[in-house]
Formats: C-alpha cells, sequence, structure tokens
C-alpha cells in the first residue's frame, strides 16, 4: 500500500512565503512583488474557456511553457523590455524556490522553461492585435441586465456589484487605459463622475490624461451614488473585503464572465486594443493615438497598430493620386502659367 501524495499547498501562499524569504533590498521585494502578481494574473488568464468563475493559479499546472507564455503575454500587453525582463526574473526566481522546497511538478525542469523562453525571447515581429470585432456587446451585456430588487443585504450588494460591473466596462471602453490603470482610480480623480477626464499615471511614472465617454460619466456616477460611503478608490470590493480597492484579477473576471456568456474571447486589455483600432480607422492620426495610449515612443504605437491605419493612409493616397493624363495636363497647366507670369515680368 502507497501513501497517497500530499496535495500542492495554495498558490497565493507560495508567493507569500517566497516574497517573506528575500533579504536583499526593499525595492526588490517591491520588484518581485509586482512581478509575481502580474505573473498570478497571466496565469488566472489560462483558465479553460467555459470556467466561469475563472480558476485560481495552480502549482500543480505550472508547466516548461510557462515563463515561454509569460513572455508573450507580457509583450502582448505592450510592457516595456526592462519590465519584461523584470517581471521573468521574479518568476523564474519564484521557480526556483519552488524547486528548492519539492514543490515544483514532477518532471518540472526549469532548465527546459528557460531554454523555451531563450527560444521565443528572440527578436520577431510585434503581434498584431486581433480584438474580437463583437466586444462592445460585453458593456451591451452587464447594461441590459436588469438591477436586483430588494431590500435585503443580499439585493443590496448584487445591486451594487451590477452597477460596478457596468462602471468598469464603460471606464475601459471609454479610457482605453490598461488594467492597473483603471483599477487605481480614486473617487476624486473622476468627481464621482463629473468629470470627463482624468490624470492617470502609467508606465515609467509618466502622467497622462484619459478621457471618459458621457456613458462612463453616467455609469461611475450611478455606481458612486448606489454605495453611500466614503471610501476612496472608485471601484471597491463588495464581498469579504468590503471597501478594499478592487483587484486587478477582479476586474479581469467581470470582464470575463460577460464574455463567456457570450462566447466571445475578450480580457480587459482588448479594450484598449479595440479602441485603438476604431480611432485609427476612424482617421485619428498615430499621434493622437500615442497621446492616448500613453506610448513613450510613438514608435510602439507605429508598430502595433500601423496596420489599422491603412483605411485612412488608403483614402489620403486614392485623394492625393492622379491618373496618368490628369497628371500630364497639371504639369503643362503649371508650365504654361510660368511661362505667362515671366513674359508679364519682362513687359
Amino acid at each position: 500500500m502507497t501513501d497517497d501524495p500530499l496535495p500542492y499547498p495554495d498558490f497565493s501562499a507560495m508567493v507569500s512565503e517566497f516574497l517573506d524569504s528575500l533579504h536583499g533590498s526593499p525595492r526588490t521585494s517591491k520588484t518581485y512583488t509586482t512581478g509575481l502578481g502580474a505573473f498570478q494574473l497571466f496565469l488566472t488568464d489560462l483558465s479553460p474557456a467555459g470556467q466561469t468563475p475563472p480558476a485560481p493559479p495552480s502549482l500543480e499546472a505550472l508547466n516548461a511553457d510557462v515563463l515561454a507564455r509569460f513572455y508573450r503575454w507580457l509583450m502582448e500587453r505592450e510592457y516595456s523590455r526592462f519590465t519584461v525582463r523584470t517581471y521573468l526574473a521574479a518568476a523564474t526566481a519564484f521557480l526556483s524556490y519552488l524547486f528548492s522546497q519539492d514543490l515544483l511538478p514532477a518532471g518540472f525542469s526549469i532548465e527546459k522553461a528557460r531554454e523555451r523562453l531563450r527560444q521565443v525571447s528572440r527578436p520577431v515581429p510585434y503581434p498584431i492585435p486581433r480584438p474580437d470585432p463583437e466586444l462592445p456587446r460585453v458593456i451591451q451585456y452587464y447594461d441590459s441586465l436588469p438591477l436586483p430588487e430588494g431590500d435585503t443585504r443580499q439585493g443590496y450588494l448584487a445591486r451594487l456589484r451590477l452597477l460596478r460591473s457596468r462602471a468598469i466596462v464603460h471606464t475601459l471602453y471609454a479610457s482605453a487605459g490598461r488594467i492597473a490603470e483603471v483599477a487605481a482610480l480614486d473617487r476624486k480623480d473622476v468627481a464621482d463622475g463629473r468629470r470627463s477626464e482624468a490624470v492617470v499615471t502609467g508606465k515609467g511614472d509618466r502622467q497622462r490624461f484619459i478621457f471618459l465617454t458621457v456613458e462612463a460619466q453616467r455609469a461611475i456616477a450611478a455606481y458612486v451614488g448606489a454605495r453611500q460611503d466614503e471610501y476612496q478608490p472608485l471601484f471597491i470590493s463588495h464581498g469579504r473585503d468590503y471597501g478594499k480597492r478592487l483587484s486587478e484579477v477582479s476586474i479581469w473576471t467581470t470582464v470575463r464572465q460577460a464574455a463567456r456568456v457570450l462566447g466571445l474571447t475578450v480580457t480587459p486589455h482588448d479594450f484598449r486594443h479595440f479602441r485603438a483600432c476604431q480611432m485609427l480607422e476612424e482617421g485619428a492620426p498615430l499621434e493622437a493615438i500615442q497621446d492616448i495610449l500613453g506610448h513613450a515612443d510613438i514608435s510602439t504605437t507605429r508598430r502595433v497598430y500601423a496596420q489599422y491605419s491603412k483605411p485612412a493612409i488608403r483614402e489620403i493616397f486614392t485623394r492625393t493620386t492622379l491618373a496618368p493624363d490628369e497628371a500630364l495636363e497639371r504639369w503643362r497647366t503649371r508650365r504654361r502659367r510660368e511661362a505667362e507670369q515671366a513674359q508679364s515680368e519682362e513687359e
């Protein structure tokens, strides 16, 4: 008779244990905390289709592709090269810690995971964003749900959660902001829905404006008004940690739950891609998209979204292209006018 294998410990608990074991600088600890937060969000993103809510990360599910897939996930979300290297270092250090504690799945090889990461991290063309064209249905889904009724505490919390979901998806759509930027918003930033713009701090501690549509302002105002509290974060938990700032994972779950019901593949970051592509197809210049998205360098905007500006470029091309006969006639007319002007000046 053999003993049953011990169950794997909780993933988040092991992350906390690993962070507690660090003896480096406070800055390293903070960076690794942020990097492993992104790592857990990535692993949650891998939940099988149709699973609502998504399964939390599991140590048992780790495999040799995990670092390579994490790299692609970070690149698709436009993290800087420096941030990608830092977050991958955090994930790799965590895997090494798990190895030292004999907590990696049987057959998992850190060296193989590193080699697969090296293979995919060589210079390759930036992946072209392909947001689902039916993404706005996620917003329609939450807008169409009736508000739960009843005077009980349970009914009240259910109303708040639905109003919060509406405000989240409208804010993601309007602002084209990163999920971290939306999660970090405070009520004062949007004046409880009275402001049509807010200042956010994005990558590299760079500040910029994000803009809100009238629909987003109304959704925010309805949500905050129903809360009737003094909590400062714009989006808060209405569960066990009532009043605590809503996590990025919870915002991700809000989007994914609606997407799964609708049979779509949509994440919060897809709102950013969708809006960028939409504005470019409507003729917005790349410089404006750069400012709206908060890219430090326009080359990033051009590299990621240039293909979506083709309709606008094509319109300019068509408008400024002359037929051969017309081009020749234009040249002859110009030469004739120049000759007439020269003769007039001589006289």
